[in-house]
Parts: structure tokens; sequence; C-alpha cells
């Protein structure tokens, strides 16, 4: 690569920092969630989010819009230098982010015919290393076990640095864009995803460190085979899109260790599915029971829901989709239904959408980046419950009932220490910008107010009057004020949150389910909300307000196991 070349590359990865900061910003500022992916991708969106950026005032946040804009002046410029065609004069506006845009991240992502699977923002006093990769055919050469093999004038690592098994929905995008931006982390150069021949759920992904090619083995053939494999030892982690059964967890404890305890559950993630509807559509909002209703058949016209005489048109993923499997994991099988003969189903999922959105009495299923002109359809978890709209921040909250976590499991006893330094990696604010990049939901912090002030009791509304809601609850084990495993992880996020936002003041609001004794679920929230509080001042946060408030604001109905986790929570306000 000439010095001339060079510059331009390290120049445009500095744009992408530059847009990552941009995104993070404006989320702030703006109030809003910003696909990061769109941000790159969509110059459009991108042009507009500018233009948004300079109406908020904020010093830091207009001084990054104008760095923006003369480095793609001066891309744009370098470009024009170095055209072999003049290029017709457009508006200097029009120009520079239709054509200088495109210039710039077609030479990212279309770097010398291979393909970059993730923007990678910096981080203070690091060196970003950008590293090419390409999707390929296992070579017969490239064995997953055995004696070392030569590669020209490389050696193949003689065992994987891990082995990853689990989760199709895990697996098929997100786990191997983690794995490669992990390697890349870790100095590799040349780092690949190769697909089996054999088994396009089979994948290795590798990368050049210290002058040998070290490898990850990723077999995504569902959940249960992340427990399986596990019980086998043929697996060093399990990657899952469920928590850890009881039977499951019974079984590996001789051999792995209780693999429900922190450290061993580590949640990479959340997921959503949003209902759609069309535009035309009075119907705004559904229970979980009408749901499977409509979509198994057994209600065929909106009449029935209190809308217009029209027959309902059901569309769905097909079988192979990711978003398919957890439509009928949390509704469908939920209640032990099957999804009607009748249901159309289609491979794209924008495709899907646009067909819903066209179609008066349609309904379907989508992931949340997809919902484009369609109607958002708001869902209970029962017929007595809040109906809430799907957004990224009651998804992370977990307040929709059509969320759910997605897990890696790792053995307590005699762990692959290489499967720790990943873990640490998808945790952080990089690893979680990866995971909204795919299409799932991060557990990197936002503000909002996704309810209306109704929704809770007068005396937190009056606490709450200037307050925003952090885009996190902390949750607890059944019947307990013990915090599960994503909640002790999240005291950390908080603590960084309120560190860099300081002089950020805290406000605890504990929740109980509605069983039993009035009194004692008081009792009980309150307990919660002080476990929150000193586990927080443990991290230099002292919290402003720490109050139980019972089994007020249910978020689900308290009559199951699954309703009763829900409502037991610990919700962060922020003043």
């Amino acid at each position: 690569m000439s010095p001339k070349a060079h510059k331009h590359l390290h120049y445009n990865v500095a744009l992408v920092d530059k847009v990552w900061n941009l995104k993070r910003l404006c989320e702030t500022q703006l109030k809003m969630h910003i696909p990061l992916n769109m941000v790159l991708k969509d110059e459009e969106y991108r042009a507009d989010l500018l233009e948004k950026a300079l109406t908020t005032e904020n010093e830091e946040l207009v001084a990054l819009v104008w760095e923006i804009r003369k480095m793609e002046d001066a891309i744009l410029q370098s470009t024009h230098d170095t055209a072999s065609h003049k290029v017709h004069k457009k508006s200097r506006s029009t120009f520079r982010m239709h054509i200088a845009t495109a210039a710039a991240f077609a030479m990212i992502v279309f770097m010398s015919g291979y393909m970059l699977r993730s923007f990678l923002p910096m981080e203070a006093g690091e060196v970003f290393v950008f590293k090419a990769v390409q999707n390929v055919t296992v070579e017969s050469r490239l064995k997953t076990k055995g004696d070392p093999v030569a590669v020209g004038n490389l050696v193949k690592a003689e065992k994987p640095l891990f082995r990853l098994h689990g989760s199709n929905t895990v697996g098929e995008k997100l786990a191997p864009r983690l794995i490669e931006a992990y390697l890349m982390s870790q100095g590799a150069s040349n780092v690949r995803t190769e697909v089996s021949p054999t088994s396009p759920n089979e994948k290795v992904i590798s990368g050049e460190i210290n002058g040998r090619i070290e490898y990850i083995e990723l077999k995504a053939h569902g959940s249960g085979t992340a427990f399986t494999g596990l019980l086998k030892n043929e697996t060093d982690m399990g990657m899952s899109s469920r928590r850890i059964k009881d039977k499951e967890r019974e079984e590996l404890l001789p051999n792995a260790g209780d693999l429900s305890l922190p450290g061993s559950e580590h949640i990479l993630g959340l997921d959503g599915l949003a209902i759609i509807t069309s535009p035309s559509n009075s119907i705004t909002g559904v229970s979980i029971d009408q749901l499977v209703a409509i979509f198994s058949g057994e209600i065929t016209n909106w009449s029935a829901l209190g809308g217009k005489d029209l027959p309902i048109k059901v569309y769905a993923r097909d079988d192979k989709s990711g978003t398919w499997d957890t439509f009928k994991s949390l509704v469908l099988e939920s209640r032990k239904a099957k999804l009607s003969e009748s249901a159309i189903r289609v491979e794209s999922s924008s495709e899907l959408s646009d067909s819903v959105a066209r179609e008066p009495g349609a309904i379907g299923f989508i992931g949340l980046p997809y919902v484009r002109h369609a109607k958002l359809i708001a869902v209970a978890s029962s017929d007595h419950n809040k109906a809430i709209v799907p957004t990224h921040f009651t998804v992370s909250t977990e307040d929709y009932p059509l969320s759910r976590r997605l897990f890696f499991y790792t053995p307590q006893l005699n762990p692959n220490i290489e499967t720790k330094e990943f873990i640490k990696f998808v945790v952080t604010e990089r690893g979680q910008s990866i995971v909204e990049d795919v299409g799932f939901i991060s557990q990197n912090i936002k503000l909002g107010k996704p309810f209306e002030n109704d929704f809770y009791p007068a005396d937190m509304r009056a606490l709450t009057a200037r307050s925003e809601r952090m885009s996190i609850n902390f949750r607890f084990k059944s019947g307990s004020d013990e915090l599960d495993t994503k909640a002790l992880n999240d005291l950390d996020r908080v603590a960084r949150y309120v560190e860099v936002n300081a002089p950020k003041r805290v406000q605890l609001f504990g929740f109980s389910d509605s069983e039993g004794d009035a009194g004692k679920g008081t009792e009980l929230s309150e307990r919660r909300a002080k476990v929150v509080e000193q586990l927080l001042i443990q991290r230099g946060i002292y919290p402003l307000v720490s109050k139980g408030m019972g089994d007020a604001a249910p978020l689900a109905a308290s009559n199951t196991e699954e309703g009763k986790n829900v409502n037991r929570r610990v919700e962060v306000w922020i003043l």
C-alpha cells in the first residue's frame, strides 16, 4: 500500500471514530435511539442526523459536526484529485453528503474485495487496527483438531482458542461478528470467517497472531446443544437464547459446576420482537393471549378485537429465520399453540414489513430495525396489564413482554481462560455496539420516559417530575432480594454512567409482585431498593432517593412465576 493510500485509509478510520462519537452524543442530546449501521451506511439518514445535531446548541456536539464535515471535505478533495475523469458539479451540501460519504465508506467497506464485518470505535489511548474480513469456504487443510498445519509461511494452531456451541439466533450473525472483533482487538490480521461446506451453521473464525493462525470453532444448532455440548465436553462455552433449565443445570453440576451463578451465566444482549399491522388498522394494542389466537387461526376477523369487520391476514417469517424462532418461543410455544396453516411465510424482513403495511387487514412480526412504514402494536402480558410499545428502551428495560435475554454460559470448573477474555470484550461498550449493529438490543445505557405519568403512584410522580428513567431495571432471583446475574453487571454500568455524566443524581424505586400480604410486599420492595443503594454506594454512587413502591405499577400479571419476576424490580431514575 502506498503512503498516500495509507493516509487515506487512516483518515477514513478516523471518520468512523467521529461518527461513533456523534451517535453517542446525539443519543444523549436528542433522546432517541440511533442505529450505528444506519449512520454508517445510509447517507440521507446521516445527513439528517448532522442537521439535527446542529440544533442542540451543545458545544461539544456542534464542534464534532463541523469536524466531521471538514473530514468529508478533505476526503472529497482527495477523491477529486485522484479521479480519472471530471465530476459534474452539484450543490456543495448534496455532493458532500452523498458522494463524499459514499466514497469514504465505500473504501472502508469494500477494501481489496474484502467485506468489513465490524465498525469499531476507538477508546482513549488505543491504537485502532483496521483489518479486513472475508467469508470463504472451509478448506480441507484447515482442520479443527490434530497437529499444526502449515499454511504458507504460517502455522495453524493445534487447537482452537475456544469452542462456542449453541443457539442459532446468537450464532448466525452476532457471535461471528463478536468473535471477529475480539480477534481484531487482540491484534489479529487477515481475520476471516470460514463456513463449513456441509453445514452453514458451522464456522471457523481465524486470524494471524504472532506469526501463526489462531482460530475459534463456532457451531450453532440450537440452544439445547449449548448444554449437551458442555455436558460432553465438546464445547468451552455455550450460547443460548433462553436461560438454562433446572434439569440442565443439575446435569452439569458434577462436571461444570452451577452455571446459573455469576461468573458462569453471562448476558450478551437482548432481543425483542415488534408486532406490526397496517397504518389504517384502528387496533393499537393486544395481549399475548390475543396474539396466540390470531397467529394460530382461532381469531380470523379484527371485529373480534373491537376493530373493523375485516379478515385478518397473517404474515410470518420463514422456518429458517431467527426472528421466527423468537416468535415461536415467546408467543406460540408459551401457550402450546402452532402457527396457522394459512399464514403467508416470507423470507425477507423488509418484504414482510412492506407487505403488512400495504394490506389493511394484515398482521406480522418483525425485528425492531425493520418496522419501516408499518404500524407498531403495543403488547400486554395479559388482558389486565398495560400494553407496552416496543422500543429499544422498553426492550432494554425488559418491560416489553416480547423481549428476552441472550446468554453465554461458561463452566465454573476448569474454564477456558480465553473465554473469560472474550466475555470481558463482549460486555464492554465497544462489544455492545456490535450487538446493536447486528440488530439486537445492547446493554449500553440510555435515558427516557416510556410510560405516561399516570402509570406510577402520585408520590413517585412527584419525585420524578424532572427526572428521566435509565434503560436498566435491576431484577432479582425468585422470591428474594438477591440480584440476578445481569443486575450485578448493570451495577458497574450505572456507576460508569453517573461518573461520566456527573453531577447526575440517582433515584431508586423498588417494586414487588402482588402475591401475598401487601405490607410484606411493600417491605420487600423497600429492601430491594436498599440492596441496590448499598451496592452503588460501594461503587462511590450515593442515591438521592431509595423508596419501596410495593405492587404499584405492575408490568405483568403475578399469577405466573414469569410475571412475578417481571414485577420484582428496581427502576433507576436520573435527576
